[in-house]
């Protein structure tokens, strides 16, 4: 029995593997990229007379009022949850981010121990935004609150406009423990409008 070196049975092995290396990418099934999902498409802002419902009666606005800043409450389950709306216009070379901050600032002068938990990019009605999930305290309780802002189009309009909408709960509650999954879900609605 004649036997072979080590150094021939280590080239014989790397050669065997390469070879069925080979073999397996000459017989795999090339794979399909995914399709990118298409995008949302974007919603511009219409200037329409404002209204909102209440309780089933809807109040409308006589033509040439226009809602820039609405705070409610609403109530979930008999808990309150705090609903901030705001429409501005932007000035002329205002980044999505600047004012984004300027909006967190303005939050932390109302609650100066304000700590943000988390800060992403998201879509709000086609439109590229900024999130953040805030905490602080409101006497001696906890509040979470979260803020969402974004540039958008308006109908027949070359500039764009400063829309933020935040909302403030009580994260003890357990009623409110699912309200920011809501929260999301009301927002993804905005580009169904």
């Amino acid at each position: 029995m004649i036997r072979t070196s080590l150094y021939d049975r280590i080239s014989e092995k790397r050669i065997a593997q390469e070879e069925a290396e080979r073999l397996a990418q000459q017989n795999a099934v090339p794979v399909q990229p995914e399709p990118e999902p298409e995008p949302a498409p974007v919603v511009a802002l219409k200037d329409t007379p404002s209204s909102f419902s209440f309780a089933g009666f809807n109040l409308a606005f006589p033509t040439g009022f226009q809602f820039r800043e609405i705070q409610t409450t609403v109530e979930h389950e008999g808990e309150p949850v705090s609903l901030t709306i705001k429409r501005r216009d932007v000035q002329q070379g205002q980044t999505l981010e600047q004012l984004f901050d300027a909006s967190v600032q303005a939050f932390r002068k109302e609650h100066p121990d304000v700590r943000i938990i988390r800060q992403r990019d998201v879509i709000v009605a086609g439109s590229t935004a900024k999130s953040a999930d805030l905490h602080f305290k409101s006497g001696h309780a906890d509040r979470h609150a979260r803020l969402v802002g974004a540039l958008v189009p308006v109908v027949g309009r070359e500039d764009m406009q400063w829309l933020s909408i935040g909302c403030e709960i009580d994260p003890a509650r357990p009623a409110l423990s699912l309200w920011l999954v809501d929260f999301d879900g009301m927002l993804d609605d905005l580009a169904a409008s």
